[in-house]
Formats: structure tokens, sequence, C-alpha cells
């Protein structure tokens, strides 16, 4: 027997997120629901060939009949004729039976495109995210993870989508992050000055201006290097960035007596 449909239905019609182990579930009453069909429709074919089979069987005693005569001849035509209207009928019914297996058919294939549908929706939300905190922390992840060039796409997206919001302005600067960990310095040094250009205020400008420095450091600038730690050091005194700043602008001194 077919299960019902509705309840692949229901499934895709709530609101909430489905889990793996629901969509797994789901997967297997489509695959169920597949099943059932085919055998369905292979049933419905063998009861044609059956139906086919005593149509030619009944024709088959029309012809014989023919070659008979009186009231044997009365009798066989009789009861041919009662077989094909019984045959017809048959038919009929059979005729009904397939239509409705095959709208049956159409809403199950309806069905599992919807569902399909909503389970790449699901893979692509947690792919890409498009609420600001799970955007955030999927890009913070990605980055943790040296997955520099996805973590890139997701931060550039929620400064596109948010802006204004308070986490705008880390989200720049791990932005930049994702240049300098890949050792593309002047391209880490254009997305960090943004920080100090577009969020003065944020906790994140001595970092950005630290970090500005190192690029800087790191491609054998310590000419304009040292003007970004001697920077932090007198507008961010006490911070951590400063002190690492101290650390940085010794360094390259030390480089430039030798």
């Amino acid at each position: 027997m077919k299960r019902p449909l509705p309840a692949v239905l229901l499934l895709l019609t709530s609101a909430c997120v489905t889990t793996a182990q629901e969509g797994e579930q789901m997967q297997k009453d489509i695959a169920s629901l597949r099943s059932d069909f085919t055998a369905a429709q292979k049933k419905q074919e063998q009861e044609a060939q059956q139906q086919k089979k005593q149509l030619q069987d009944t024709l088959d005693q029309l012809a014989r009949a023919s070659r008979k005569s009186g009231a044997d001849l009365a009798v066989d035509l009789e009861k041919a004729q009662n077989d094909l209207s019984s045959l017809r009928g048959q038919i009929e019914v059979l005729q009904h039976r397939m239509d409705a297996l095959e709208k049956s058919s159409q809403d199950q294939l309806r069905t599992t495109d919807a569902f399909n549908q909503f389970i790449n929706q699901q893979k692509k939300e947690a792919e890409h995210p498009t609420d600001r905190g799970a955007l955030y922390n999927l890009a913070r992840q990605k980055l943790d993870a040296g997955q520099t060039g996805q973590s890139r796409a997701l931060f550039q997206d929620f400064i596109n989508r948010y802006p204004k919001d308070e986490l705008a302005a880390n989200a720049q600067y791990w932005l930049g992050e994702t240049f300098y960990a890949e050792k593309k310095w002047n391209d880490a040094i254009v997305e960090f000055q943004k920080v100090l250009k577009e969020y003065k205020g944020s906790e994140k400008v001595p970092d950005a201006v630290l970090k500005i420095g190192m690029s800087f450091q790191a491609q054998g600038d310590c000419q304009n290097a040292l003007l970004f730690f001697e920077e932090v050091q007198q507008s961010h005194k006490g911070t951590p960035a400063a002190k690492t700043a101290s650390e940085r602008a010794g360094e390259c001194r030390k480089k430039k007596k030798k």
C-alpha cells in the first residue's frame, strides 16, 4: 500500500529548521514512496497484461464459435459477448486506476522537488547564513581554520548587509587579516586603513594601525612601518597593540643600524 503524502508535505511546510536526522528521515520517506509507486505501477502493468490475454482468449473463442452452428453457436456467442462486456468494464476500471496512479506520481514528484528545494535551501543557509551573528561567527571560524578566501567573502557580505552594526568595524578589521594571513601586504593595508577611516571610534583602531605598520615591515619598509608603530605608542598608550608596536619598532631600529 502507498503511504500518504501529507506526512512529507507537513514537514515541508513547518517553520522550524530541519535537523540532519529529520532530513535523513524525509529522504527515507521519499524513497519508500518511490518504491511503493514502482511496485504499484508494476502490479497495474501485470493486471493490464492479464486483461489483454483474457481479451485475446475471448477473441479466440469467437473464432472457434464461428466454425460452429445451431444452438452451440448461439450459446458460444452469448458467452463471448458477456465476456467482452465484462472485460470492457474491467478495462475501464483499470484505466481509472492507472489515471489515479499517474496523478499520484505527479503529486509525488512535485513533493519530492519541493523537498529537495527545501533541503538545498537549508544547506545553502548553513554554508552562508544571513543572520548577523551566525554570519559573523562563521566568518571567524573560517579564518581560524585558515580558509581565508571563504572567510573574506563572509566578512565582506557582513559589511555589505550590516554596515552600521556594532560588529562592522571588527568585520572590517578581520577582512584585512584575511589578506595579511595570505601575505598580501598591500591589500591588507588598504583594508586596515578602512578601519581608521570608517570606524574611527572602534576598539579595533589600535590593532589596525599596528597591522599597517607590520605590513610595511614585512615588505622591508621600516621607514613607513616606524611611523605607524610610533602612532600606536603615542595615541593608544597602555594597549596591547602599543606594547607590540614598541617591540616591532625596536626590531626596525636594530635593522637600520646594521
